[in-house]
């Protein structure tokens, strides 16, 4: 083959040996590390935790120091006092749930998109790996053509062959050599687009062209954001009607008082204090019916929604299975596709077969490996689906 003609057009993939190759997992990785969006969503899930640390925390020691500029006006026991709030009926566990069930939410947002991000990489990164496929099947035509070129221009020279054999084969080699050249300036742009997802720079970025995706062995619908969106809603409404009904119950404090600064000598003693709610107007019950009433709606939903999912996840399943027998099925008839083109052009060369035999040998190779590329980037895509449909995200971006 003569590399000075097809060097311009294989540029990326002449490089790409030189350079570092990402698989899907690496991909990922970058992104979990580049992408602000993903680290300003983790910041988000950590800004929850810390205002649930403070809605669950017990209250607090206080201290009360006042004075007035007569001692016989205003002076009470409340001059110089220390008070200690203590939980003996639930306050402070109920806001614990609630705060709890606030960081699920926060989880669950984060998961939703960091799975979006996720899926898009994979797609992007599916479709890369997909051109780089195309340019090396395109490179290998290319070869095809050319071999072809010069066999039929040495079997002219030698007076076998018609100079209108050679102006064919040149046709397919010029038109070879355009579909190499398209396929990698695709592929290139390819890369270009994933860059952008991963947040990083394009130059040096490479895929390999057998890079898969691999499915998830068990999938389940138990893990999708959307449902542990509406699972953590059923406990936030729950932990809400609980607040709702501890709000109504009584408060009960320690404290050390001293007596007025009026009084002389001061006197310091211990105190128990109990302070009663005794009418709300129907407050906290209709807190509480309201809460009951938005976790029954939220289990609805989420009954649905798993309906949904369940039957969502078993089509994609379908897809993956029908999508790896055709690879396999393509896979066996590319192997006889090559033999046979092997076999056109030797006897082209020696003199036993046509040109024609060649030219229709090289265009059904060309058609089984689009195809086979096809099938495997919809089996690639089939299974960003099936991660989608399940609710799978990768370590590397949990």
């Amino acid at each position: 083959m003569n590399r000075s003609l097809i060097i311009p057009v294989l540029l990326a993939t002449t490089v790409c040996q030189a350079q570092t190759q990402i698989s899907a997992t690496d991909a990922l990785k970058l992104a979990s590390q580049n992408r602000p969006s993903l680290i300003a969503s983790r910041l988000a899930v950590e800004q929850v935790r810390a205002s649930s640390r403070a809605l669950s925390a017990k209250p607090p020691l206080t201290l009360a120091l006042g004075a007035s500029t007569r001692n016989d006006v205003g002076a009470t026991d409340q001059d110089l006092a220390l008070s200690q709030g203590i939980d003996l009926f639930g306050r402070t566990r109920s806001l614990a749930s609630l705060g709890a069930s606030d960081v699920l939410l926060a989880q669950a947002r984060y998961l939703n998109e960091a799975l979006g991000l996720q899926t898009d990489i994979l797609n992007a990164f599916a479709n890369s790996v997909s051109s780089r496929h195309r340019n090396e099947v395109a490179a290998e035509l290319l070869g095809i053509a050319e071999g072809l070129l010069k066999a039929t221009q040495r079997r002219f020279d030698e007076g076998k062959v018609a100079e209108l054999q050679v102006t064919r084969a040149s046709i397919e080699f010029q038109r070879a050599k355009q579909i190499a050249e398209l396929s990698a300036a695709d592929y290139r742009a390819s890369t270009f687009r994933l860059a952008g997802l991963l947040g990083i720079s394009a130059e040096g970025l490479q895929v390999e062209s057998d890079s898969a995706i691999e499915p998830v062995k068990s999938p389940g619908v138990a893990e999708r954001p959307d449902v542990l969106t509406l699972q953590a809603e059923v406990t936030r409404a729950k932990a809400e009607a609980t607040v709702a009904r501890t709000a109504s119950r009584p408060e009960f404090s320690v404290q050390l008082v001293r007596s007025p600064w009026s009084n002389d000598p001061g006197q310091f003693v211990g105190r128990a204090q109990f302070s009663f709610s005794l009418w709300d107007h129907g407050r906290a019950r209709n807190e509480v019916k309201a809460a009951n009433l938005k976790a029954q709606a939220a289990s609805k939903a989420l009954e649905d929604r798993i309906a949904v999912a369940t039957l969502e996840l078993a089509a994609v399943q379908v897809e993956i299975n029908s999508r790896v027998d055709r690879i396999a099925s393509y896979e066996a008839i590319l192997v006889s596709a090559k033999d046979l083109v092997a076999k056109s052009q030797k006897g082209f060369s020696e003199g036993f077969g046509t040109q024609i035999d060649v030219l229709e040998a090289s265009r059904a190779l060309r058609e089984i490996e689009q195809e086979l590329v096809e099938a495997r980037l919809q089996l690639s895509l089939a299974v960003v689906k099936q991660y989608e449909a399940s609710g799978f995200v990768a370590e590397v971006l949990k």
